[in-house]
């Protein structure tokens, strides 16, 4: 198994590509700890991996708070004694439709608290854990360039926000063996079954699904990517490269 033993704190898990990453995860060996504000959807997760002889630990937590990623830091330590990977994918707020008069100041600081604070607060959180350990992998979800041009200014900053972040944080974190990639997520419609999380059909000419971006974090969180560090990863198909048309297959 490729994360065999490995401790994984997974954020911002709903029910496409976050759920589709936790069960991958799990599958492959790690001890997944799934965090959010709302335990309804992490308990739903957590059910499926078990249901699927996986280990699923479920721990609400704001962690765009800087208290609340804390004392989730610390429950984990307690809990497990260390920490191997962070999945960030806490964020949101895509929407194609509001334009710039529709994005008030509550909404935008919204979208970049969520997406930005959360990872910073992961990381600067984990940073001294992982260090003592031997080092980490960190993933963060950011958006293709595609997306984040056709989501919304706030959801535009907060992606391209965390694609800059990563960069700049793998050169800090490099001394300490610890790794961050951020992936690049394109526009994806497909859906998520209850089973096991299989790879999708091998051809470029169809919809985006979850297991597509499940898949790439899982590359990028085992140690098959041990000397890749501060890279962001499309995986949108080809729509970044203009080999075709965003909204192509998902309308």
């Amino acid at each position: 198994m490729r994360l065999d033993n490995k401790v994984a704190l997974m954020t911002g898990i709903g029910q496409g590509m976050g759920r589709a990453t936790a069960k991958l995860f799990a599958q492959e060996g790690a001890k997944v700890i799934l965090t959010a504000r709302t335990e309804e959807r992490l308990q739903e997760t957590a059910t499926q991996i078990e249901n699927l002889g996986g280990v699923a630990n479920v721990m609400p937590a704001d962690v765009s708070i800087r208290s609340e990623a804390k004392s989730l830091m610390d429950q984990v330590v307690e809990k497990f004694g260390r920490l191997d990977i962070i999945y960030s994918a806490a964020g949101g707020n895509f929407d194609p439709t509001r334009k710039l008069q529709d994005v008030d100041p509550d909404f935008f600081s919204e979208t970049m608290s969520n997406t930005v604070n959360s990872l910073y607060n992961l990381v600067h959180e984990a940073r001294p854990i992982m260090k003592n350990q031997g080092g980490g992998s960190i993933v963060a979800v950011a958006a293709s360039f595609s997306v984040t041009q056709e989501g919304n200014s706030a959801y535009g900053a907060a992606k391209s926000a965390i694609v800059g972040l990563t960069k700049n944080l793998a050169r800090e974190l490099h001394p300490d063996n610890i790794r961050i990639n951020s992936i690049g997520a394109g526009l994806f419609r497909g859906s998520l079954g209850e089973g096991k999380v299989e790879t999708p059909e091998s051809t470029l000419l169809r919809v985006g699904y979850p297991q597509d971006i499940a898949y790439s974090s899982l590359f990028l969180a085992s140690d098959e990517s041990s000397w890749i560090t501060g890279q962001n990863i499309a995986v949108d198909g080809g729509v970044d490269v203009g080999a075709r048309n965003i909204w192509e297959y998902e309308r």
